[in-house]
């Protein structure tokens, strides 16, 4: 019976040495900044915003054409979805890429979800003091960008918000992944999208890979589901977490905007 009561003992220990170094450890685990910045290409320049925060910025061509914020996941940086800035700016769109806190560019402060939804604040308004109407900007966020385009959302609606595998929150994926683990009183940075987008009413558009291993369809679906506002959904059987822009993502996009700028 002692061997036994020894046992337990052990376990229990574990365990909450376990859930300690996990509440510790979190945002690291959360968080993936690449250790080098690249600069710009020729055809964008870096900008700072007034909090200083450091983004990468093309201007569009026509003053009638979008602007999209594009927001980059949790292991991506300022310069990652380069091929995306391209596309835009071959078509005439304005884009600035996001740069978030301790990520390359912006390695002053601490990257969580408060510090990442200002960042993303103070380069919204840093566009309208460029002179660009606010029915003009359009978010683009995937994967945790996703989450972070929701919750400045709420505070600075976009004409369109596209989320490419988003989620209900990075809560919900984590109790997923562990669930003998209480993610609920842990965890911090929980980006609760559902609730960002409860009150909200911009056109939404989901882009979501079938083959995405990272953040299930069913997390993006639920999302997709709870959500009241004008909507449409784009489901890729080709793509993965990283690649909807190439398996049919470019076109929803490229559609999406040209309609914003010539309506019917």
């Amino acid at each position: 019976m002692k061997w036994i009561l020894r046992l337990l003992y052990v376990a229990i220990l574990i365990y909450v040495g376990l859930v300690a170094l996990l509440y510790v450890t979190q945002r690291k685990l959360l968080y993936f900044p690449p250790e080098t910045y690249h600069t710009p290409p020729e055809w964008m320049e870096e900008v700072r915003a007034d909090d200083g925060s450091l983004s990468w910025w093309a201007a569009p061509t026509r003053d009638t054409a979008p602007v999209m914020i594009v927001f980059h996941g949790n292991a991506s940086s300022i310069d990652r979805l380069n091929y995306i800035f391209r596309e835009l700016k071959a078509e005439g769109y304005g884009v600035l890429s996001l740069g978030y806190p301790s990520y390359p560019g912006n390695e002053d402060g601490t990257a969580t979800q408060k510090t990442l939804t200002q960042t993303g604040i103070a380069q919204y308004d840093a566009i309208i003091a460029r002179g660009i109407a606010p029915e003009r900007i359009v978010f683009y966020g995937t994967s945790l960008g996703s989450g972070v385009a929701s919750q400045v959302a709420v505070q600075r609606q976009p004409r369109l918000l596209i989320l490419d595998a988003p989620f209900q929150s990075t809560q919900a994926i984590a109790q997923s992944n562990m669930p003998i683990i209480p993610i609920g009183l842990l965890m911090k940075d929980t980006y609760r999208s559902d609730l960002a987008l409860q009150n909200l009413d911009m056109p939404l558009i989901w882009m979501h890979g079938r083959l995405d291993r990272a953040i299930p369809l069913t997390s993006g679906q639920a999302l997709y589901e709870g959500y009241d506002g004008p909507k449409s959904a784009h489901l890729f059987d080709l793509a993965n977490h990283h690649n909807t822009w190439f398996h049919g993502g470019k076109t929803v996009v490229m559609e999406a905007l040209a309609a914003l700028e010539n309506p019917a």
